[in-house]
């Protein structure tokens, strides 16, 4: 007597295959109720409500006290300022970051419910657990004791968006294992400091004492000048004392940062591309394996389904079989000549289509994807055969969003060659080279006499009597350009013009200016020349003629590339910006703690004094320059002066003041590992990005298809290492190791490459239809 539980199968091969699709593990239970709660916990809704609860929990920081609704940072006591700042009710945020908690802690147990490890064992939901109880801790106690020094548990927000993605965790560890390499070279640069600090003190203390009078000094001076901020005013005092010690400064900005600094970038770039790519490559192996997972449940033999037809309890009696329904919507067959021995089975395993199209009906996948494989199954079975082996199914789904973006070109190129609307003599005019040509030289002329109207007549906007050649040539260009979008829609037809970007933005473009420049000449001026209105209206026109310009872009083919990688980077960054803001966000909620209120206190305003001056008359100071929006003082003014930091353009003021407020040099250490973490090892990984990506996309050129599905995998892995990411045996040992298949149906230590496994199954053999309760949508 053999029973199949056929809803939990068919649910089982449902989420394996999303599973496939998302890129995840297969490290999850298997029974109904986890598998409905991982459908549940891995589908879109569910991700927009996390994703927006994570958003609101992350912004609280900023109507928090101290809150930022403020007009602008300055709080600066005793000059007079009014700046006022809002701030909600207490209860409100409060009561907010409750329920965004209780929201984390729901989540945590969801995916300890569905997870096969225990929490202890899998790092991430470790930490979640941890992070979840660390913060509903501190929680409390601020809520009991109200003290502020309590608030720097907000660091922990940053945890909830990384621990989301996975992109972001594949960066961490990739980072993580790129370390060691980083360490080295921060190393040399550590030395490299110290030794021209040492020397710089030696040779300076008493002729240049502003900046080599204590070790100390020296020390910052130098590492400063890494980041060139202090050059060249670090070096003009000894240069006035001799001028051969620029040679000492010279081979410090050489070795440091020329040298070390682009040997650092070139070893994060080698080191993480590396790691990362190791990591992109799991993600190919999971969406293998997972497919391989569901082929192999779904021909199991003993699948069946609880709705029996009279075609199968037909097929049942001639096999032999008695076929009934239990209780529980099982489907029993009782095999009449069932033994106690393991069936004996050849080595082909089959699926029907007809399986396959009734999975992709509950499948929650893209429907554009899924249309397009119900396209390319039906093709399958008027073509070639009915039935599909391992091979087929996996790579059915294996590249869905390539193979589709390979099959929409061909369907959109032969879509637009239908077009009945063209005009073949003014085709060959408009899809002429020369014709393109033409159009930007005459915007390039049109911008050229803009520039040089406006650079001898730079008060006047174009509005009076010396503007007449630009009025003169705007009139040309405006009418040539509408007679080039004319021919364009005559030569092209109407289906490739609306499809053409750079159509429709010199349409745009040429619709604007005809528009104002209309609105321009229909418009009186008064006896001076100087309508409001009409300035601005000519202004708006200035605007539309420089964007002209950029149509150069897209007729130049490498200029074409920069323009593509770089809009492919803005679509695909913002696992690598998350990281970024996550650092951000922990730096800003310590420095708030650190630093508030330190620099714009009443003790420290422009009447101080340090060395016999105020600190407002001390040239560069931070105090002379007047910096006091750049400060610590609310979450706001905290991200933007981490941003001002992160440039590192007069950064070194900005430290000295805060170090002068504090009374002591150990707040140094808190910018300097901001510059370390930020600066040199996370920008360096997005710098690494964009290098990778270009070359990419310089090799590739114009090949539109690998803008399509999981960026990060066409990214560093190509198509020839994607096919091969798993061998049989890989997958066989891995299948087995999470208990999808067992020894006696596979030989996970057979050497050959078709392994041995069940016998030829079509749909009515397996039964492998779908629960009356239905998973279809």
């Amino acid at each position: 007597m053999h029973i199949f539980r056929a809803n939990e199968t068919w649910l089982r091969v449902i989420v394996y295959v999303e599973d496939a699709l998302a890129y995840k593990s297969l490290c999850h239970k298997t029974d109904p109720l986890s598998l409905r709660i991982h459908r549940f916990v891995g589908s879109v809704r569910y991700r927009i409500i996390y994703g927006l609860v994570v958003a609101i929990f992350l912004l609280l920081a900023f109507v928090e006290l101290p809150s930022s609704l403020s007009v602008n940072s300055d709080f600066t006591v005793g000059n007079n300022n009014t700046n006022t700042r809002y701030e909600l009710p207490f209860g409100v945020t409060h009561s907010i970051e409750f329920i965004c908690i209780l929201s984390f802690i729901a989540d945590f147990l969801a995916r300890c419910r569905i997870s096969d490890k225990p929490p202890w064992k899998s790092k991430w939901l470790f930490a979640y657990g941890v992070v979840n109880l660390v913060y509903v801790i501190f929680f409390w106690l601020f809520i009991g004791l109200r003290s502020s020094q309590l608030l720097v548990y907000r660091v922990l927000r940053p945890f909830y968006m990384v621990q989301n993605s996975s992109i972001m965790k594949k960066v961490l560890n990739a980072v993580r294992r790129s370390l060691p390499e980083v360490i080295g070279v921060l190393v040399v640069l550590t030395l490299n400091v110290v030794i021209f600090g040492l020397s710089g003190h030696i040779l300076f203390s008493d002729t240049i004492k502003e900046y080599f009078e204590t070790m100390e000094d020296s020390l910052w001076n130098f590492l400063v000048l890494t980041t060139t901020a202090n050059n060249p005013d670090v070096m003009i005092p000894a240069y006035k004392v001799n001028r051969l010690y620029f040679i000492f400064f010279i081979a410090y900005i050489w070795l440091g940062t020329y040298g070390l600094m682009n040997l650092l970038l070139a070893v994060i770039y080698n080191q993480f591309r590396h790691n990362f790519k190791v990591s992109v490559k799991e993600l190919i192996k999971r969406r293998s394996l997972a497919l391989r997972a569901a082929f192999e449940v779904l021909t199991n033999p003993r699948v069946g389904r609880n709705r029996t037809t009279s075609h199968e309890k037909s097929l049942a009696s001639n096999r032999n079989w008695e076929v009934t329904t239990d209780s529980d919507d099982c489907l029993i067959v009782d095999d009449m000549n069932d033994t106690d021995e393991e069936p004996t089975h050849p080595t082909n395993k089959c699926l029907e289509v007809s399986a396959v199209l009734d999975i992709l009906d509950d499948l929650r996948m893209n429907r554009k994807y899924k249309n397009f494989l119900y396209d390319k199954l039906n093709d399958h079975k008027r073509m070639q055969t009915d039935h599909l082996d391992k091979q087929d199914f996996v790579k059915l789904f294996f590249d869905v969003e390539t193979d589709y973006a390979a099959d929409a070109l061909l369907k959109r190129d032969a879509y637009l060659r239908r077009d009945t609307w063209e005009v073949p003599y003014i085709k060959k005019i408009v899809l002429h080279p020369f014709f393109e040509v033409v159009g930007t030289v005459f915007a390039f002329v049109n911008t050229v006499s803009l520039l040089v109207v406006l650079a001898q007549n730079p008060d006047e906007d174009g509005v009076r009597s010396g503007a007449d050649f630009v009025f003169f040539m705007n009139i040309i260009v405006t009418i040539y350009f509408i007679i080039e979008q004319v021919l364009r829609f005559m030569g092209v037809g109407p289906k490739v013009y609306i499809r053409t970007y750079s159509y429709c933005y010199d349409l745009i473009l040429t619709v604007v200016v005809s528009i104002l420049m209309t609105t321009f000449y229909t418009r009186d001026l008064d006896d001076d020349g100087q309508d409001l209105a009409a300035t601005n209206i000519l202004r708006s026109i200035n605007l539309c003629i420089c964007f002209r310009v950029i149509r150069v872009v897209m007729q130049v083919k490498r200029l074409r590339v920069v323009v593509k990688t770089y809009v492919t980077l803005i679509k695909h960054m913002s696992s690598y910006l998350g990281i970024l803001m996550a650092l951000m966000y922990v730096y800003a909620i310590i420095g708030m703690e650190l630093f508030s209120a330190d620099v714009t206190s009443e003790i420290h305003n422009k009447s101080a004094v340090r060395d016999n001056q105020t600190l407002a008359s001390q040239c560069g100071t931070y105090w002379n320059l007047d910096y006091y929006t750049l400060n610590f003082d609310d979450f706001f003014a905290s991200i933007v002066t981490l941003l001002t930091l992160m440039v590192v353009n007069n950064w070194h003021i900005i430290v000295n003041a805060f170090s002068y407020s504090r009374g002591d040099c150990w707040s140094t250490y808190y910018f300097i590992s901001w510059w370390i973490i930020c600066v040199l090892l996370i920008l360096n990984v997005i710098i690494a990005l964009i290098l990778d990506a270009f070359i990419d996309r310089w090799d590739k050129k114009d090949d539109v298809t690998e803008d399509r599905g999981n960026f990060h995998v066409n990214q560093f892995v190509d198509p020839h290492e994607r096919a091969r990411a798993f061998s049989e045996n890989e997958l066989v040992t891995a299948l087995h190791r999470n208990n999808i298949i067992k020894s006696p149906f596979l030989n996970i230590n057979s050497t050959t490459p078709d392994v041995p496994s069940a016998s030829y199954v079509n749909s009515q053999q397996i039964f492998c239809a779908k629960s009356p309760n239905s998973l279809r949508r």
